[in-house]
């Protein structure tokens, strides 16, 4: 095994010695976080190093897929680097006619949805000059461990061999993986990464392409949840010429609602409506009743909801702090299903496939769990049995093909990711008592705030965590705002315990 050196004891310029600091993961969060630390830091005090398969940082999980029909759910002149700066994505594609060879990203309104991949293009494009000045270092690998030494730096392995030490941690890992119904399991030997007719990651690749070459544009598809990521699969099969029944089945049979749409004339759409904090609600009885007064109020100004929706979102953060812990989980029981509806919202173009093929009668959505699967009899395709909501009889129907979309396993986030499981085994990481994520403090002494919380209740103060993983206490941080407004605000509190002497 080789030993990368540590940057903690390179003198520059007589000062002190300099500081590093590890990324795990280096989508959208790491590589925000990497970019705001980088350009506010000096580089003698500070060694940052991103540990990141993919070749390029920024992208992640969700922009670095190839799909032209994957877009972006928000506006362009709402994407950004900067929680301050919001048109600054859209700016780029001015500047880069991106557009060009994507003539429906805008529709007849004018507003503009690019492809999830040209925003991996964009924050490549941001960390480039950072990557080329070697103010970040962009390790090509994963993570595979992460140990605490006893001179309190971290040792993280990787799986090419390699080793490195840094003084400080960040957990910015990506969202694990959707976990197949447990009906389902029984179909996938164990050790065998692919069934035939079966995604479990729809993101994976050429997995569209790959389900219509195995199973026929023509195949009957059971799509299981109704997220965005579903409204993503119906679109991409239709883009690539499936013309087959799509049936999504979810508990709940909630389709993501659209954004909205400007009318004639309209250049910009409604401001904020709804004020949830003076005063603010300790109960989610009442926070849901107070949200639904207010889209009523909303309405009768000719408001609409999307813009309730949405001020909701820009108050999250403090919403979630005065809730106590046991409205928060009621929240996430009961009410979660409900506001991923509306909060995670089509894109406009998106909305029109699904609108499509609901009318073309080749598009269903169930309220309905699954309850057994079996491969066919005839060895083409699977039987599904499900049982729709409020019922007591089952329904056995046949699928050529299934996509599971049921969303991160956020319960499996320590399991599915080797640093988090040893971290966790040293008693170090937590997960957060909502399920959300990890446990992460929060407080207004910045050299206590954004911190794993320990098994024991400890605050570790070198090890931080970033992005949503840090939602079970911060609320809102699942949109690309609200990453970069916490990203942002991490990198000031690692800038400041830059600062302190090494303990």
């Amino acid at each position: 095994m080789t030993v990368l050196p540590s940057a903690s004891t390179d003198h520059s310029h007589n000062h002190a010695p300099q500081k590093s600091v590890i990324i795990i993961g280096g989508g959208f969060s790491g590589a925000t976080l990497a970019y705001h630390l980088a350009t506010t830091t000096d580089p003698a005090k500070l060694k940052i190093t991103i540990i990141e398969p993919r070749q390029h940082l920024g992208a992640g999980l969700a922009y670095s897929t190839e799909e032209e029909a994957f877009r972006l759910n928000v506006l362009s002149d709402r994407m950004s680097i900067f929680y301050d700066d919001k048109p600054h994505f859209a700016r780029w594609i001015e500047e880069t006619h991106s557009l060009n060879s994507d003539p429906e990203a805008t529709t007849e309104n004018g507003q503009t949805y690019a492809r999830r991949s040209l925003f991996g293009s964009y924050m490549a494009d941001q960390l480039a000059p950072l990557l080329a000045s070697g103010q970040v270092q962009h390790l090509i690998a994963s993570a595979t461990g992460a140990n605490r030494n006893s001179d309190g730096t971290y040792t993280v392995s990787m799986n090419n061999g390699t080793t490195l030490e840094a003084d400080f941690l960040v957990i910015a890992a990506s969202h694990p993986l959707p976990a197949l119904p447990a009906p389902l399991r029984a179909l996938v030997p164990s050790g065998q990464s692919h069934i035939a007719g079966l995604t479990a990651n729809p993101y994976q690749g050429d997995a569209l392409k790959q389900l219509i070459e195995e199973t026929g544009t023509d195949s009957s598809v059971l799509i299981i949840g109704a997220g965005l990521t579903s409204a993503d699969m119906v679109a991409g099969l239709s883009q690539h010429g499936h013309s087959g029944k799509i049936t999504v089945l979810s508990r709940h049979g909630l389709r993501s609602r659209p954004n909205l749409r400007l009318k004639t004339g309209e250049l910009k759409p409604p401001r904020l409506f709804g004020d949830f904090l003076n005063p603010p609600e300790t109960s989610a009885t009442q926070l849901l009743r107070k949200i639904r007064k207010t889209i009523r109020d909303a309405a009768l100004q000719s408001i609409p909801w999307q813009s309730v929706i949405d001020a909701l979102r820009d108050q999250g953060d403090a919403i979630w702090h005065v809730l106590p812990l046991s409205e928060r989980q009621r929240i996430v029981r009961h009410l979660r299903t409900y506001w991923d509806a509306h909060r995670f919202r089509l894109a406009t173009q998106t909305d029109d496939v699904l609108e499509q093929r609901s009318r073309a009668n080749t598009l269903d959505f169930l309220s309905a769990h699954v309850t057994g699967a079996s491969y066919a009899d005839n060895g083409k395709g699977f039987m599904i049995t499900y049982r729709r909501r409020g019922e007591s009889m089952t329904i056995e129907q046949h699928f050529d093909a299934i996509i599971i979309t049921t969303g991160p396993a956020h319960g499996d986030i320590i399991g599915q990711c080797a640093p988090l499981a040893m971290l966790h085994q040293d008693g170090l990481i937590e997960m957060d008592p909502t399920g959300l994520g990890l446990h992460t403090s929060r407080n207004e002494q910045v050299l206590e705030t954004m911190r794993a919380i320990s098994k024991d209740g400890s605050i570790t103060d070198n090890l931080f965590i970033a992005g949503p993983l840090a939602r079970g206490t911060f609320g809102e941080l699942m949109g690309a705002p609200e990453v970069a407004r916490y990203t942002q605000r991490l990198a000031e509190v690692i800038r400041q315990a830059v600062q302190q002497p090494l303990v």
